[in-house]
Order: structure tokens, then C-alpha cells, then sequence
């Protein structure tokens, strides 16, 4: 490589990098939306029924679905992937104003968030692929993990102060609307930094609406694992939906208040990515993709384990950390597992693929775990899960097969 290019592409990494590490800041700001207060604010503003809960819990469900259609459009506007994923913030900045304009509707307050926090997930595959070009092959797990780093502190510090804010007044929480909007913004001027060309150098240019399905289907160990993902997101975010209900809802008995639960299912959980992101990183760019898989998959099942299970409050802590852990490998894994598996030329493809059937368990899950809970109880909610996760297992093992049969082994090792 002469020094002009490696100039050149170092340059594009900086590009890439910095504003990545800004737009981690505001993910983790928005992460909270989700990951902790939108089922507060339902349970203390509201009194919000399981429909309410389970549909605030399914909002990323809205943008991963529609990921299916983020490439072709891309495609037909002859917009860059990185100034595309700067319109889908837009957007999603305008879902965070509706939810703060209306945050004494229920309805209002439900609808915006939901735009907010869902129509932001679009932008995957359009991230997935700039990362991919601008991001060398020998570090870009490290690279991407850095960012989940930023994205765990950020999520930690927040989750606290504002747990700390609302616990003082309740009745404060628009302020968290209104944050969240201000976070949205700050990734539209991130994306619009970033580096990146038109998808139509990658992709044919009449590029049909279901293109990304027709140039993916007939890889075999792609939809094997596309398999195994739905089963184990099934098992894993019908438990996670209920997390925060959990220790909240009077009805399963434990009732903490608002500080404890933001500890438990925001800064515990976010300690223990932030603790392990490097780790999960190094693994990425070094471990067998399979391998790495089911170690993520059993660690699942151990936090499953530990925070359903029992009452006992220092080990539902400990049950978090474990999920906080799964979730730092379970994260690098979502976002670039594609970038060992695809055609450089169809990574945006194999990834909207990958996000559509995200949406579609992302939009069940929730309902299927507190149905459980309601039609029998947590025990079943967590025997059901496990059975997925273990599962999932065995369709990772099955793909690992088909993949050494065909001889793929370079290419997703």
C-alpha cells in the first residue's frame, strides 16, 4: 500500500471513529428510554396496562422491521449510507419532541417514544456497512467496542442521575423527553460527519424492494443462523421484557423503589458491558465466530437463572451483571457478526435481512413474556426461555457443520 493510500484511509478512520464515539454518547442517553424508564413512566404516570408495557417495550421493533427497506431506498435516492442514517435520526428526534410535547397523554407520550426509540434502529444496516468499508478487518471488533464502552458509561451515568431526579419528583420526567430529542440530534450531526459512498457502488442499481431477501437466501449457514438468532431472541427478550416489571409491579412481590430498580437494570447491567466491552472485542476479531456464539448463549442462561429465579435481591444483582455481560458480547455480535459472513458487496443486504427478523422477534417477545406470566407465571416465563436459548445452541452447532461441509471456514472464522 503506498503511503498516499494509507494516508487516505487512515484519515477515513479518524473520520469514522470520532464522531462513532460522539454518537455512542447520545445512544446511551436514548438506551435508557428503553432500557429502564419507558416502563416506569407507564407504571408510576400511567398505571399502563401489559397491552401498554409489552408495545413500549416492541418500539425497536418499527425500525428494525422497516430496515428491509432502508437499502433499496437508499439505493433509489442516490443518498450516501451515512447521510441516510442522518435522515432516520431526524426522524427519530421528531418522535422524542412529540413524546415530551405530549407527556401527559398516555397515548401521545407512547406513540413518540415509540417513533423515537424505534424508527432510530433503521440506520443499522446503513452503520453496519460504513463501518465495514472505513474500519480495517484485524481491529474492527476493538474499534466497535470502544463505542459500546462510551455507550455503556453514558447509559450507567444517566440511568442513575436520572433515576436520582425522578425519585426527588416524578413528575419532572418530561425532562428525559426532552434529553433523549437533544440525543437524536447530536447522532443526525454524527452521521453527517461520518465518511461513506453510495450504496449503488455495492449494490446492482434497479435494486428491488425485496433484493436484500433474493441475495441472501441462498446462503445456507446465513439462514441457519438467522434461525438460531430469532429462537434465542425470542427466549431472551420475553425474560428481558419483564425485567424491569419484575422488581417494580406490586403483583410479583418485591415492589422496589424507583433508585433500586434503576440500579439494578440500568447501572449494574451497564458496569458489567463496560467491564467486559474490551474483552468481548479482542474475542470478536480472535475467536471462532460459533464458538463465541453459544459462550454468549450460555451466559444468557445463567443471568436468566439468577434473576427470575429468586427473590433474593443480591443475586437478581448479580443475574443483571450476567445480562449486562451477554448483552457486551451479544451487541458486537448483532452489529458485525454480517462483516464475517457476507459479501463485501451485500453487507448492507445480509444486515437489513438480519435487523427484519430482529423487528419481528423484538415485536412479539415482550408480548409472549408477560402472557406467560399472565397465563401461568415467572417459573414457566423462565422454563420457556431456557428451552429457546439451549435451542438457539443447537442451531449455531448445526450451522458450524454446514459451514465446515462447504468449506467456509476462512470467511467467518
Amino acid at each position: 500500500m503506498s503511503e498516499g493510500a494509507a494516508a487516505a484511509d487512515s484519515l477515513r478512520l479518524r473520520r469514522t471513529f470520532i464522531p462513532e464515539a460522539f454518537r455512542a454518547v447520545a445512544a446511551g442517553v436514548i438506551e435508557t428510554a428503553l432500557a429502564t424508564f419507558a416502563v416506569l413512566i407507564a407504571v408510576n404516570q400511567f398505571q399502563s396496562g401489559p397491552a401498554m408495557k409489552a408495545f413500549l417495550l416492541a418500539a425497536p421493533a418499527l425500525g428494525l422491521l422497516g430496515s428491509l427497506i432502508v437499502v433499496p431506498l437508499a439505493v433509489r435516492t442516490g443518498l450516501t449510507a451515512s447521510r441516510a442514517a442522518a435522515t432516520i435520526s431526524l426522524v427519530s428526534m421528531t418522535g422524542f419532541i412529540i413524546a415530551a410535547v405530549g407527556a401527559h397523554h398516555e397515548w401521545v407520550f407512547a406513540l413518540g417514544l415509540t417513533l423515537g426509540v424505534g424508527i432510530i434502529a433503521m440506520a443499522i444496516p446503513l452503520q453496519t456497512h460504513y463501518l465495514r468499508l472505513n474500519y480495517p478487518t484485524r481491529n474492527r471488533g476493538r474499534l466497535f467496542s470502544v463505542t459500546i464502552f462510551i455507550r455503556a458509561s453514558t447509559a450507567m451515568l444517566v440511568s442513575w442521575g436520572f433515576g436520582i431526579y425522578l425519585d426527588a419528583d416524578f413528575s419532572r420526567y418530561p425532562v428525559l423527553l426532552w434529553a433523549m430529542a437533544g440525543a437524536a440530534g447530536l447522532s443526525v450531526v454524527c452521521h453527517l460527519i461520518v465518511p461513506s459512498t453510495t450504496l449503488r457502488v455495492a449494490v446492482e442499481k434497479r435494486h428491488r424492494f425485496l433484493e436484500s431477501v433474493h441475495v441472501s437466501r441462498d446462503d445456507r449457514v446465513f439462514v441457519r443462523l438467522l434461525i438460531a438468532a430469532m429462537v434465542l431472541g425470542l427466549g431472551v427478550l420475553s425474560s428481558n421484557a419483564l425485567r424491569v416489571d419484575y422488581l417494580a409491579n406490586p403483583v410479583h412481590g418485591l415492589n422496589l423503589d424507583v433508585k433500586t430498580v434503576s440500579l439494578i437494570t440500568g447501572i449494574i447491567p451497564s458496569l458489567a458491558r463496560l467491564g467486559t466491552t474490551f474483552f468481548w472485542g479482542w474475542l470478536f476479531d480472535r475467536m471462532d465466530f460459533f464458538r463465541l456464539r453459544v459462550l454468549v448463549n450460555l451466559v444468557f442462561v445463567a443471568a436468566l437463572l439468577l434473576y427470575f429465579v429468586t427473590a433474593d435481591v443480591m443475586l437478581i444483582m448479580v443475574g443483571s451483571a450476567l445480562f449486562g455481560l451477554a448483552r457486551g458480547g451479544g451487541e458486537i455480535m448483532f452489529n458485525l457478526w454480517v462483516t464475517k459472513l457476507a459479501p463485501v458487496a451485500h453487507i448492507a443486504d445480509y444486515m437489513s435481512v438480519h435487523t427484519f427478523f430482529a423487528g419481528i422477534r423484538i415485536l412479539i417477545a415482550p408480548f409472549l413474556g408477560f402472557f406467560l406470566v399472565q397465563w401461568a407465571n415467572i417459573s414457566a416465563m423462565v422454563a420457556v426461555t431456557g428451552v429457546l436459548i439451549f435451542v438457539s445452541i443447537s442451531l449455531v452447532f448445526s450451522a458450524a457443520l454446514i459451514s465446515r461441509e462447504i468449506h467456509l471456514e476462512p470467511r467467518i472464522s
